[in-house]
Formats: C-alpha cells, structure tokens, sequence
C-alpha cells in the first residue's frame, strides 16, 4: 500500500513538471530564463524545459522512503528537478548543462511564477485588445470629454488644506483627504473633519487609508517584466550542473 502511495505521488509530481512544461512564457521570459541557465551559446528559439531526476544515491536509499511520498524523498535529496535549454532545430542540453531545483524551490517559486506569468500574459492581452477595441469603435468626442485639464488634475493632487502636492491620507469615515503633515495638525487643533466637521475621536493614525493616484498605480507590463526578471534571477543563482570535459563529446553544449 505504502509503494502505491508513493509511485503514485511520484506521477503527480511528473504530471505537474509536465503541465509548467506546457505553460507559455513570452519571448522575453524564455530569453531571459536560458541566459540564467548559464548556457554560452546565443541561438534563437530556445526555452528551458524540466524533469524529474535520481540522485545518484537513489537507488540505494529510495526503498527506504516507499512507504511515504515524494516530498520524503525529495527532502533527503533523492529526487531533484533539472532545467535545461531545448531549441527548434531538437538540439538541447539535457544530460549536459543544467541547473538543480530541489522538489521544494520547485512547487514554493518555479511552478508558481510560471502560472502567475501564464495569467499575466493573458491579462495583458486582454488589455490591449480592449484598448484597440476602444480606439476603433470610440467616438473622438468621448475621449475628448473624458480628458481632464492639467488645472484639474492638479487640483486633485492637491491636499485640500494646505493646496500643496503631497501624497494624502483619507479618513475613514467620511473619506474626505489630507496630506499627513495637515491631519496631524488639525487633530491637535480640532478632533473633527475639517470639511464637514465628522468626528474623529475614535480615529487612529493606523485607520487611515492612502490615497493612490494615477502615478501611483504600476502598468501590468511592467509588473509581468519584473516577474520575468525575478524567475531569471531566481535560476541563475540555482546550482550548475557541468559533466566532465572529458566525457563529452567535441560539441559540449548540444546534445
């Protein structure tokens, strides 16, 4: 019972190596991604693969974890994962030039990032075509009344106290806002909204809120290449696995 249990957290652990596999990262990610793989050659369409592989030990020691599943065996270094670099023309370097992922960094960083990519790359697409869409179909006079001057968009940057621009915080209640410096000093002053004179008595500085304006909102774009850069950085620093020179046929890198 106990080798079925593990033979079959074995498969699930396989399938799940196999669906990150299928996930579709941008050009830029694959891009990125071989060049943390360490790999020397600059070839075009080339994207990183994985698979699950034995320690050299496993076949001394695994018997000793069939009654349990693979997170055991993968603990104690048995089981590993392996990335490598597979090109168009069917050359990769499985066996050759790879980096070592443990079962945990595996399911904590890799497989995570890659379906949060996977969703990223979806939400940006739905984006632009709901931008060109808007474009096509719009009516220059909409856009028109929808642009604000530059007078307005000053004056909601504005602290409607002190007329300054700061970053604000809101009150709770009423959710007019201030900048910090203004709320600070009208609650030593009055302890109500200076605009419509609501109590704040039982308002503490950790029940405000901030205000976030347009500049502080981040574009999808550029959160779906910080992601890209951070997985890149995350596999460059897991460790590099090169056979012996002297094992390897006269091409190093391509098997």
């Amino acid at each position: 019972m106990g080798k079925c249990s593990f033979q079959d957290s074995l498969k699930a652990l396989e399938a799940d190596i196999q669906y990150a596999n299928t996930l579709y990262v941008s050009p830029l990610c694959s891009y990125l991604i071989v060049r943390a793989l360490g790999h020397p050659r600059d070839k075009d369409g080339g994207c990183f693969q994985m698979r699950l592989s034995y320690s050299p030990a496993a076949p001394i020691f695994l018997f000793l974890v069939q009654w349990t599943d693979y997170r055991l065996a993968g603990a104690l270094g048995l089981l590993r994962i392996l990335i490598y670099v597979t090109y168009g023309n069917g050359n990769n370097t499985m066996s050759i030039y790879e980096r070592r992922a443990t079962i945990r960094q595996f399911y904590t960083v890799i497989f995570p990032a890659l379906l949060q990519l996977q969703k990223g790359i979806t939400d940006l697409e739905e984006r632009k075509q709901k931008e060109v869409y808007a474009l096509r179909y719009q009516r220059r006079s909409e856009f028109r009344d929808r642009r604000q001057s530059e007078i307005d968009i000053e004056r909601e940057e504005e602290c409607g106290v002190c007329l300054e621009v700061k970053a604000k915080v809101v009150l709770p209640n009423c959710c007019h806002y201030m900048c910090l410096e203004c709320y600070r000093d009208w609650c030593l002053r009055s302890l109500s909204c200076p605009f419509c004179r609501d109590s704040l008595k039982r308002v503490n500085s950790g029940d405000l809120w901030i205000y976030t304006d347009i500049s502080d909102i981040v574009d999808v774009e550029t959160i779906f290449k910080e992601n890209c850069k951070m997985l890149y950085l995350y596999i460059e620093k897991l460790p590099l696995i090169v056979p012996d020179p002297r094992h390897v046929s006269f091409d190093p890198f391509l098997r």
